[in-house]
C-alpha cells in the first residue's frame, strides 16, 4: 500500500505489515501469481540447464566410443551372472557343429599349388564334403578362402550337394580375381558375404544386417534388381561377378543373413527372410548375442579318417573354417567381448546362432531416445535445481545405480541395448548445472532474506527513533520550557542575582538542541514541508552552520514534491542526502555545495557535489560507519550509489543517487 497520506506515526508499521506480506510470498512461490518465485526459477532454469546440457553432450561421438567399451562389460557381466545360473540345456550346441582345419591339418596347405592350378585345400574338401552330406547335415556353410581357380572335383562335390550347400565369400571382395571361381559360385546353392563389423577398437560385435555392403551410394554403375525388386547398383567392377552368381542379389547379403532363412524355412527354427528384412535402419546396430557357447568341434582329419562318425551332423548346420594358432591364416583369429583369440568360423556360428535362436540385441531407436533425452534432461533439471545437497546427491546415485541395473537387465534379458553413457552425461552435466542453478538461488534468497531483515531493523529503528522524539517532544521538551518559565519568573520578581537570567539563556540553548535532536531522531520537516524543500532544509542548517556555499538545483519544479515515492523510501533518500552533507562539512574542506535533483524516464538522480580534497573511490573504507550507512539505506530502497570525481570542479567528491520510481512504488507497496 501506498503510505502517502497517511499519518508519519504509522508508517513505521505499515512498512513492518509490508514486510511480513512479502516474506508470506516468498515461502509460498507456488500460490503466488509472481514468475520470480523462487521455485519457479529454480524448475525453469534446471529445465532450459538440462535440455542445453543434452543438446551439447548427449550425441557426442565421444560418448559413442566410450559406449562401446562400456558394451564389452555388459558381455562380460551378463556372461558371468548366465554361467553361475543353475545350468539347462544348451539348443546353441545342437543347433551348429564345427568342422575345422587345425595346426594338425596344416599339411593340406604346405603343398603349393600348380602353376595356374587350384589350391590344395579344394581337393582336401572334395573328400571331405560327401563325408559330412552322408550324416544328413541341415545345411553345410564352408567359410574358407576359396579364390583361384576352381578343381573339378570340389565342383562335381559341391553339385552333388547344392541344395544344402552354402559358399561364404572371403577376402577383399572389391577385387575380383579374389572371388572364387564361376564354377565354384554355381555349384552351391547360394554365395553370402562373411564379413563381420569390426568396431575402432577392435571388438567385433555387429552383424551387418539389412547393410548393403556392395552397394554404390551413386546411381552410377550397373542396375541390379535384387529380391524385393530394388533397383540396386553395382560398381562397375563387380558387374562380370554379379552375372555369375546363380541368384541374383544374394551375394549382396551377409552369411548370418542368409543361413538364418534357410534354417528357418527347412527347420522352422528362426526368423525368415522377411523379417530379416523387416528391420529398419532405428532398429540397427543389431548385435551378436555373445554367451560363450562352445560349439562342439572337430578337426578336418578326424573326419576324413573315419575316427568322428558322421551321422552327429545329422540335423545341425556344419560350418567349416579354419582355427590355427601357429601359423598364418587367410582369416586370423579376432577380439570378441568374451575372448580375445576368437577363429572367424566361430564368431560367424555365434551370429547365426544368435537369428535361429532369436536373441539379436537390438539397438534402442535413436529418435526415440534423443527425445527421451531431451525430456530426462529437462526433468532432471529441474529436478536437480529444486533438492537440497545432501537429497539431490542421493537422488541422482540412486538414479544412476538404476539406470546402469536396469539397461544391464534389458541387455541380458530382453536383448535390448541402451546407451547409458548418454543418460549418465546427462545426470552428471544436469547435477552440475543444478547445484550451480540451486546455490545461486540459495544465495539470492539468503541476500533477499538478509535484506528483509535490515529493511525490518531499519523499520524498527525508525519506530524507536519516533518514539524517543515523541517522549522527547512531548515529555523532555515541556519541563525544559517550565523551568524556562521559571526563570523568567524569578528575574521578573526581582531577584537581585544574575543566575535567572543565565539560567534562561542555557535553557533556550537546551530547547533549541532539543529540538534540532528531535528534528534528527524524526524529522518533521518531510511531513511539513514536503521531500524537496527537506533536502533544501538541509542545505539552508549546513549553510547557517559552515562557511559552505550551498546550493540547490531542481531540474523537474513542475513535477509533484513527493516524486511518487512513499514515506518510507523518501525518508531513506533524507537520511542519504543528511549523511552526505555531514562528511562534507566534517571531511572535505569545501567552499562550496550544489544539490541536484532530477527525474529522468522514471528515473530519480540526487547528487551532492563539493569542491573539497575529495577521496579516492577505490580507497573507501569498507567499515567507514557513515559510508556503509549510506550503502545499506540505498540497498535497503534498491538504489544505486556511487563516489567519484565531479566534472562541475576541479577537486571534490561527487555522490550520485539512482533510483528507479516504478521499483520503488512496489518497494513501498504492503
Amino acid at each position: 500500500m501506498k503510505l502517502r497520506g497517511f499519518e508519519v506515526k504509522h508508517a513505521a508499521s505499515d512498512m513492518q505489515l509490508r514486510w511480513t506480506a512479502q516474506n508470506i510470498r516468498r515461502h509460498l512461490p507456488l500460490l503466488s501469481n509472481h514468475k520470480d518465485g523462487l521455485l519457479f526459477q529454480r524448475l525453469s532454469w534446471g529445465a532450459a540447464a538440462g535440455g542445453l546440457a543434452t543438446i551439447l553432450l548427449a550425441e557426442s561421438p565421444v560418448l559413442d566410443t566410450m559406449e562401446m567399451n562400456l558394451l564389452e562389460w555388459r558381455y562380460r557381466i551378463g556372461h558371468e551372472i548366465t554361467r553361475n545360473l543353475p545350468p539347462k540345456e544348451d539348443r546353441r550346441a545342437k543347433d551348429i557343429a564345427l568342422v575345422t582345419y587345425d595346426d594338425e591339418d596344416q599339411f593340406d596347405l604346405e603343398a603349393e599349388a600348380e602353376e595356374g592350378g587350384p589350391q590344395p585345400i579344394q581337393r582336401v574338401l572334395a573328400r571331405l564334403i560327401p563325408i559330412i552330406q552322408s550324416g544328413n547335415p541341415l545345411l553345410v556353410v564352408i567359410d574358407i578362402d576359396l579364390s583361384g581357380k576352381a578343381d573339378q572335383q570340389l565342383v562335381q562335390a559341391l553339385k552333388a550337394n547344392r541344395n544344402n550347400t552354402v559358399l561364404a565369400l572371403s577376402g577383399n571382395l572389391d577385387n575380383p580375381n579374389d572371388f572364387p571361381a564361376s564354377d565354384l559360385r554355381k555349384s552351391v546353392l547360394v554365395c553370402a558375404y562373411d564379413h563381420l563389423l569390426k568396431e575402432p577398437n577392435g571388438l567385433v560385435c555387429r552383424m551387418p544386417i539389412s547393410a548393403n555392403v556392395f552397394l554404390d551410394p551413386q546411381p552410377e554403375g550397373i542396375k541390379f534388381p535384387d529380391r524385393n525388386d530394388r533397383n540396386l547398383y553395382l560398381p562397375p567392377g563387380l558387374a562380370d561377378y554379379a552375372r555369375g552368381l546363380s541368384a541374383a542379389g544374394e551375394a549382396f547379403e551377409s552369411l548370418p543373413e542368409v543361413v538364418a532363412p534357410l534354417v528357418s524355412s527347412r527347420a522352422g527354427v528362426g526368423p525368415s527372410k522377411s523379417q530379416i528384412t523387416a528391420f529398419s535402419q532405428e532398429d540397427l546396430p543389431i548385435y551378436i548375442k555373445f554367451k560363450g557357447t562352445k560349439y562342439p568341434s572337430y578337426s578336418v582329419s578326424s573326419v576324413i579318417d573315419g575316427r568322428t562318425d558322421p551321422r552327429i551332423f545329422a540335423g545341425k548346420v556344419v560350418m567349416i573354417g579354419t582355427r590355427f594358432s601357429q601359423k598364418v591364416d587367410n582369416t586370423p583369429p579376432v577380439r570378441t567381448p568374451i575372448e580375445s583369440r576368437v577363429a572367424n568360423v566361430e564368431i560367424q556360428a555365434e551370429a547365426i546362432a544368435t537369428l535361429m535362436n532369436s536373441e539379436a540385441i537390438v539397438s534402442f531407436p535413436r529418435s526415440i531416445m534423443h527425445h527421451l533425452l531431451l525430456l530426462l534432461g529437462a526433468g532432471l533439471g529441474a529436478l536437480a535445481s529444486a533438492l537440497p545437497m545432501g537429497r539431490r546427491t542421493r537422488v541422482f546415485l540412486t538414479t544412476a545405480m538404476l539406470l546402469m541395473v536396469s539397461t544391464q537387465i534389458g541387455f541380458i534379458a530382453f536383448n535390448i541395448h541402451v546407451p547409458v553413457l548418454p543418460l549418465l552425461a546427462v545426470l552428471m552435466l544436469t547435477y552440475i548445472f543444478g547445484t550451480l542453478i540451486y546455490l545461486d538461488t540459495d544465495l539470492r534468497l539468503r541476500n533477499r532474506e538478509l535484506a528483509q531483515a535490515r529493511e525490518a531493523m531499519q523499520v524498527r529503528a525508525e519506530e524507536e527513533r519516533q518514539r524517543i522524539a515523541n517522549d522527547l517532544h512531548d515529555e523532555t521538551l515541556p519541563a525544559l520550557s517550565a523551568v524556562a518559565r521559571m526563570a523568567d519568573k524569578l528575574h521578573f520578581d526581582g531577584v537581585d542575582s544574575q543566575v535567572p537570567l543565565e539560567m534562561r539563556q542555557k535553557l533556550d540553548g537546551a530547547i533549541s538542541e532539543m529540538r534540532r535532536v528531535i528534528n534528527d531522531l524524526h524529522p518533521s520537516v518531510l511531513e511539513t514541508m514536503g521531500f524537496k524543500p527537506a533536502l533544501e532544509n538541509l542545505l539552508a542548517i549546513l549553510e547557517r552552520d559552515s562557511s559552505i556555499a550551498c546550493e540547490f538545483v531542481d531540474k523537474n519544479p513542475e513535477l509533484h514534491d513527493d516524486l511518487g515515492y512513499n514515506q518510507f523510501v523518501r525518508l531513506q533518500l533524507y537520511r542519504i542526502v543528511q549523511e552526505s552533507l555531514n562528511n562534507v562539512q566534517k571531511h572535505s574542506g569545501a567552499t562550496r555545495v550544489v544539490l541536484s535533483i532530477e527525474l529522468l524516464d522514471d528515473t530519480l538522480y540526487i547528487a551532492v557535489t563539493d569542491n573539497g580534497r575529495g577521496i579516492d573511490p577505490d580507497l573507501i573504507r569498507k567499515d567507514s560507519h557513515g559510508l556503509v550507512n549510506i550503502r545499506q539505506r540505498a540497498q535497503l530502497i534498491g538504489a544505486q550509489v556511487e563516489w567519484r570525481k565531479p566534472n562541475d570542479f576541479a577537486s571534490g567528491t561527487q555522490v550520485s543517487i539512482a533510483i528507479n520510481s516504478n521499483q520503488q512504488i512496489q518497494v513501498g507497496k504492503s
